[in-house]
């Protein structure tokens, strides 16, 4: 088994996005998107699928009046096709997706997958199609599009064999979920959006923007139970400190 981490874009906030009481807050701060591929001995999968291609284009006509939100980073290149060629994949050689939820930066390749499975929480996909005021992150035509959805509740063994299993962490949406994944060397737990930064998971410094604080906070306790329990490293998808703490691909991969 393999796993590759693929940085694909980003986009710039201040680092309040992150911890409104921050010491720097009125710092801007460049967040980087990640999305990544698990090859395992009965097939490939992706957990989550980046942002749309024409986030590199015109942020605005994707993502209206958000944009004011967020700086979005994402150049030609940036999708997920064209980063899983840098691979040498394709969207066909992919058995399956897991999406942590459905926020723009994490669902908006999704289209380019129409007869793969994939596997979300059952509570993410009503919370998506009619969200409340205070989650902007969604872009109802990632998702409102020709998908197979299979829908699970609470934690799911891929593959039947423990090595990627699926785990509910709700707190930043209801149907949020990390990805524990056994490796021959190393066990890795992707933490989605779960936590933007584990540090400030540690110090149990809540974001700007989430769904239930007690839910949340609940998922971080169960995050380092996993983490505990498997020894497992974790993974944020926009830990700024990336370049010194994830090996990113193609260059570099874990096993």
């Amino acid at each position: 088994m393999k796993l590759f981490a693929v940085q694909c874009g980003g986009e710039g906030a201040d680092i309040a996005a992150f911890d409104p009481f921050d010491s720097t807050v009125g710092t801007k701060i460049s967040i980087p998107w990640f999305f990544y591929v698990i090859v395992h001995p009965k097939g490939i999968v992706l957990f989550d699928t980046g942002g749309h291609p024409s986030l590199a284009i015109d942020a605005r006509g994707r993502l209206g009046s958000h944009a004011d939100l967020w700086s979005v980073n994402m150049k030609i290149g940036d999708d997920v096709v064209s980063k899983l060629a840098e691979l040498g994949l394709k969207p066909a050689d992919i058995t399956c997706i897991v999406q942590s939820h459905l926020h723009y930066d994490h669902a908006g390749g999704l289209q380019f997958f129409p007869h793969t499975q994939v596997y979300i929480q059952r509570d993410e996909l009503p919370f998506a199609f009619a969200p409340p005021v205070y989650q902007g992150g969604y872009i109802r035509s990632d998702f409102d599009v020709e998908l197979q959805w299979h829908e699970v509740l609470g934690e799911h063994d891929l593959f039947g064999d423990g090595r990627v299993i699926l785990v509910p962490t709700p707190g930043h949406t209801p149907g949020h979920q990390c990805l524990l994944v056994k490796l021959e060397r190393r066990t890795l737990l992707l933490l989605g959006d779960a936590a933007y930064i584990v540090q400030k998971m540690r110090d149990r410094r809540l974001p700007a923007r989430y769904w239930n604080p007690d839910a949340l906070i609940a998922s971080w306790e169960h995050i380092e139970e996993l983490e505990k329990k498997y020894s497992a490293e974790l993974i944020a998808s926009h830990e700024l400190a990336y370049r010194s703490l994830v090996k990113v691909a193609p260059d570099q991969w874990y096993e």
